[in-house]
């Protein structure tokens, strides 16, 4: 602890003391006291380290004391220098902070500011901040963490698995799930006993929408570690859902009426390669009279796009190979064909397609 300007809110200040934000999380916290204060804190042998991920853990009680998640600002810097200090982003509860963006391998000196006034009336005004750690620092928190994390998707949802920790001590394990995998709330979504090594959470089905993220930490009779976090991509993407009307004619009763193009092509990122062997494209389709129309995948194939020759919209799919798709950007390009699978004038499929998907088939 270098330096701190603790504030007393508008009725005082029942956890004023800086030194309870030093060690691992253990339930003491130091309530900051409302905007305007801060806390300075040196790292020493276990500095922010730039690594895979996030970088720096930061509790805030919140809800987890009975009060509510609360907001902090957090700079880094390698010396004490005011001027030298980089912000790193804002954090509320538990928030895990990547440090990549701000031009620094590495730092020894953290800063959290106060943000918050929704407790300006209580006993422990302020975020309530309860530990600071440094995730890839090595020797980094007193508390092991858990290890050998990793999920797997079921029928029934999303199993996680990890290594059992041994030894006295371990009471049981916290769980927690984020729709961003930065922050977390600060009480657990799930316990688990100390002689299990598993969990399922059956309210996330593999063909879930978005991508989620889960946190398992250890809880010691003297506290609990920092979090160790799993990330689960979507399985569902939506792709493209409006109507479009590929071809070279015009029909005036369909709901697109002009054609747009006889090409249509779709550029989307994804976080992974899509587990499993296969995926599954879904797409509405309307009037495609003819089996020739292309469809391509990174530039792979042709395939050829479902025929669905009612005038009237139906849903259809095509299985395809999950090795067909790239970590980061992809292209799915569709194209309006002849009946031979050319491209001659005049003579395109005029067909109409919507609401593209693609969906993971398999755990």
């Amino acid at each position: 602890m270098l330096d701190s300007l603790v504030l007393t809110g508008n009725v005082g200040n029942n956890n004023a003391n800086p030194l309870d934000v030093l060690g691992a999380p253990d339930s003491k916290f130091l309530a900051m006291g409302g905007p305007g204060a801060y806390v300075l804190l040196d790292m020493g042998v276990t500095p922010i380290v730039n690594g895979s991920g996030p970088d720096l853990e930061i509790r805030e009680q919140g809800t987890a004391a009975g009060g509510v998640d609360e907001q902090y600002r957090v700079l880094i810097s390698d010396s004490t220098d005011p001027a030298s200090f980089v912000l790193v982003g804002t954090g509320t509860a538990f928030s895990l902070l990547d440090i990549a963006g701000t031009g620094l391998s590495s730092a020894r000196y953290v800063r959290i500011e106060d943000l918050s006034t929704a407790t300006s009336n209580s006993t422990t005004p302020g975020s309530d901040i309860e530990s600071v750690t440094s995730l890839h620092a090595s020797g980094s928190g007193s508390l092991p963490p858990v290890t050998g994390l990793s999920y797997t998707l079921t029928g029934n949802g999303v199993r996680l698995t990890w290594t059992r920790m041994t030894g006295s001590g371990v009471t049981g394990y916290n769980i927690r799930k984020s729709t961003d995998g930065l922050r977390f709330d600060s009480n657990a979504s799930w316990t688990a006993t100390d002689l299990e090594s598993a969990f399922l959470d059956t309210q996330t089905s593999q063909s879930h929408v978005g991508d989620v993220w889960y946190a398992v930490s250890v809880q010691y009779t003297g506290g609990e570690s920092a979090l160790q976090v799993v990330h689960v991509p979507s399985g569902k993407l939506t792709l493209h859902d409006q109507i479009v009307h590929l071809g070279d004619s015009s029909t005036p009763t369909w709901e697109q009426p002009s054609p747009s193009s006889n090409k249509l092509t779709l550029t989307f990122n994804l976080p992974e390669v899509p587990r499993g062997p296969t995926v599954k494209l879904n797409f509405q389709l309307f009037d495609v009279d003819y089996s020739k129309n292309r469809l391509v995948i990174n530039g792979h194939g042709p395939r050829s796009l479902p025929v669905q020759s009612d005038v009237s919209w139906l849903g259809m799919s095509l299985i395809v190979e999950s090795g067909q798709f790239l970590q980061g950007t992809n292209t799915i390009e569709i194209y309006s064909r002849d009946s031979s699978g050319g491209n001659a004038v005049n003579s395109l499929d005029d067909f109409q397609i919507g609401k593209i998907e693609l969906t993971r088939m398999n755990p």
